[in-house]
């Protein structure tokens, strides 16, 4: 029911105002003051005030700058016995629906104020089409995304949006199909990272069908390392769920901004559509990168291919710039390996790269990214990894390939050795092309210096199993 605010210091007025509102149908409270009506406006939730200009310790107009203060949406009906033509022309320029000259017609009083709430009705209706557009179209760009490491943005921010939050997060699969930290909403990395086993928790313990929406209050244990979180004032958080036939794809955790609670009026409904869009997107994504991977896969060894390299070292370069970590590129070429082929011919050689591409994997970790470059040469991409991790990691590959007897089960007992080089970002470059050069030409430079080495870009000289900086 609609509720009207009466603001008049004469008793007659103010009843009979009343009892013709009533009659309609609505609600209505009444003041004799401006300090009345302030102190209602306060405590109440009012559609329409009607106000007369001369009170006992405001003006009319007071009253209507205060209620457009108060709630720009709320219609004022000016209806005074002290009118004249420069009254009504401030009233009007400062938002007054209608200026009514008393004694009012009765007739002209009940349209002027259902005229009002009219106003107000199709305001309210315009404010809701435009979250509903709004809405729809952060579900549409979601939905019709194929990048995965996109959606995961998007989601944070169109969610946080519709909570009227700034801060947040999202734990979704990478190309890889690994959870990791993504859409990183006003909150630096170090607490991030220290609300990642909570967030994890909070959801590994609830079931498949468990409601998708939960929220946290005062949910930081003492514990050091969620101290970057509890400096940043995060006190409340809202969990939600992005979950496909039963299986949870990952959590978009959203806090309350420093100093303030979550809101309480957010629309489950909107949320619940934004997750289950999120849902489709990444199924939609999935399906893509799988079918994209296939015409990225090398055939022999099971590897990414060279298709594949661009890609995967420039998403990890932009990844690396936008958290300030490094990466590293390593290039292997396996020595003299056409003598395998020359040997044992090309089916032996082509199990032998397979073997080596399956040893190489064993030796990383799963972040990093081994790609079948061509031949009998291999590329690495180490993930925050400096030049020291990446001497280390080629070191113990090096190592690796030259201990390992290959094709041992079928009787062959092949032994090779390999000649490594790397480059490092941002240390030696900050371009992908420039990397894959350094790389590459660290390499040769350690197969002319006498092979079976790991070399790096920054290196005048090698030796047998020099390790670089």
């Amino acid at each position: 029911m609609e509720r009207i605010l009466i603001v008049d210091s004469d008793p007659f007025f103010r009843d009979v105002f009343s009892g013709l509102l009533r009659h309609e149908g609505y609600s209505t409270d009444t003041a004799a003051s401006g300090a009345e009506a302030f102190a209602k406006l306060q405590g109440g939730d009012y559609q329409v005030v009607v106000t007369e200009l001369v009170l006992p310790d405001v003006t009319g107009l007071d009253i209507l700058s205060r209620v457009k203060e108060h709630d720009r949406s709320i219609e004022v009906v000016v209806a005074t016995g002290h009118a004249n033509v420069e009254t009504a022309i401030q009233a009007l320029k400062n938002g007054a629906r209608d200026y009514l000259v008393k004694p009012v017609n009765h007739d002209e009083f009940r349209h002027s104020v259902s005229v009002s709430l009219e106003q107000r009705r199709l305001l309210d209706e315009n404010q809701e089409l435009k979250r509903l557009v709004s809405l729809f179209q952060a579900s549409q760009a979601i939905a019709n995304c194929l990048d995965v490491e996109r959606i995961g943005e998007m989601v944070v921010s169109a969610l946080s949006r519709e909570t009227g939050v700034e801060r947040g997060l999202a734990f979704f699969p990478d190309d890889e199909g690994y959870l990791s930290l993504k859409g990183l909403k006003e909150l630096d990395e170090a607490a991030g990272r220290a609300l990642a086993e909570l967030v994890a928790a909070a959801f590994g313990r609830r079931s498949a069908k468990s409601d998708p929406i939960l929220f946290l209050r005062d949910f930081l244990p003492q514990d050091d390392h969620l101290a970057p979180a509890r400096q940043a004032d995060l006190r409340e958080a809202l969990l939600l769920a992005v979950r496909t036939k039963g299986k949870l794809l990952g959590v978009v955790a959203l806090f309350n901004d420093r100093g303030k609670t979550l809101p309480s009026d957010v629309e489950r409904k909107n949320l619940n559509f934004l997750l289950d869009q999120s849902s489709l997107a990444f199924e939609n994504a999935v399906r893509y990168t799988t079918a994209r991977n296939l015409v990225n896969i090398d055939e022999v060894t099971g590897l990414f291919n060279y298709r594949y390299l661009e890609t995967a070292l420039d998403r990890e370069i932009k990844r690396a710039e936008r958290y300030r970590s490094s990466l590293s590129v390593v290039f292997l070429d396996i020595d003299q390996f056409k003598d395998v082929n020359d040997t044992h011919g090309h089916l032996i050689g082509s199990s032998v790269l397979r073997e080596v591409g399956a040893l190489i994997k064993r030796l990383v970790r799963e972040v990093d990214t081994v790609i079948r470059y061509g031949g009998d040469e291999y590329t690495i991409i180490l993930v925050e990894s400096t030049n020291v991790g990446a001497a280390s990691a080629s070191e113990r590959v090096r190592k690796a390939v030259e201990e390992h007897v290959f094709m041992a089960e079928e009787g062959y007992n092949i032994r090779l050795t390999a000649s490594l080089g790397y480059a490092c970002y941002p240390d030696d470059s900050t371009s992908y092309r420039e990397l894959l050069e350094m790389a590459d030409q660290a390499m040769y430079k350690g197969k002319f210096s006498g092979k079976n080495v790991v070399f790096h870009i920054g290196q005048q000289t090698g030796g047998d199993n020099e390790q670089g900086e």
